[in-house]
């Protein structure tokens, strides 16, 4: 499997038919897999956090949530024909190509997506992904455990799923509030979950499965989900398609969505998630030179 390397962050180059494809091997096979749904938050988490970044790459498929991934993977593989111009000036040649390199290929976003889906060819996102991987549990007979959310919302995005999927094995789900670790997790092992999506936000749904997954032995697969669960229980936070077509899926949450996201708000999120991100990888190449790469 082709993986693209964004701040010593691995992410695998794979469609959603072959992201289910492999979800559908894991569910048949032997052993435990774990699964993340990367996006520009979490790239710039990574960066700044080793402990996330070592997290990230102890998993066995990082995935590209969002256009920004796509677009982050493409612009790092865009050459700097500048670093072989050896004379004084050509540092502040190499800023102004990647400057001049950062504008066409954010443009591209909006008036050619297609330009952005080499190497990274396909954006999964959130809801996308669940869906492919619930569509593979259905199609092996593997059961289910949906953990995290509001208690409300959480019975209520497992309602839809029993409606979509209406053959799929539903092991057990709970709300993401408990005392102690040992009770839930002895609940999913009495479950037989197969597939365990965890829905806790992040960091702490990816550090929750790193530092639990071994107690689980009959987990196959185990996904941090973040707001996917809001999103399903309530579909008007869901970006109309033309937007999330143009990569324009977190103006729609700036605007539409209700504020969980704590200290800041989603201005502060999106902030983050789209300026900052971008200057970051912009510096990043300047100062490395490096491409991302494929393994």
């Amino acid at each position: 499997m082709k993986q693209v390397e964004i701040f010593n962050v691995k992410i695998a180059a794979i469609d959603s038919s072959e992201f289910k494809s492999i979800v559908k091997g894991f569910l048949s096979g032997k052993g435990s897999k774990k699964i993340a749904k990367v996006n520009t938050e979490f790239l710039l988490r990574a960066k700044e956090n080793t402990e996330f970044q070592s997290t990230l790459e102890s998993f066995d498929i990082n995935i590209a949530d969002g256009k920004g991934v796509l677009w982050a993977a493409k612009y790092l593989s865009l050459p700097l024909r500048a670093k072989k111009f050896q004379i004084s000036n050509f540092k502040f040649l190499i800023a102004l190509e990647a400057i001049c390199q950062m504008i066409y290929s954010g443009a591209s976003l909006v008036f050619y997506p297609r330009y952005c889906k080499y190497p990274i060819p396909e954006n999964i996102p959130g809801m996308d992904a669940m869906f492919s991987m619930l569509g593979a549990a259905e199609e092996t007979g593997s059961s289910v455990y949906f953990l995290g959310a509001m208690e409300d919302v959480n019975e209520k995005a497992v309602e839809t799923f029993k409606k979509k999927y209406p053959k799929l094995k539903v092991a057990g789900r709970r709300g993401g509030f408990w005392k102690k670790d040992t009770e839930i997790i002895e609940e999913i092992n009495a479950s037989g979950a197969e597939l365990l999506i965890v829905a806790l936000g992040s960091p702490k749904q990816e550090y929750w499965i790193r530092d639990n997954i071994s107690k689980l032995p009959a987990v196959k697969v185990a996904v941090g989900e973040g707001g996917t669960l809001d999103r399903v229980a309530n579909p008007k936070e869901k970006a109309p398609g033309f937007m999330q077509k143009i990569g324009l899926e977190w103006l729609w949450r700036l605007f539409a969505s209700k504020n969980r996201t704590g200290s800041g708000g989603r201005a502060k999120r999106v902030w983050r998630a789209v300026p900052v991100f971008i200057w970051e990888v912009v510096k990043w190449k300047v100062r490395s030179g490096d491409s991302s790469h494929n393994f």
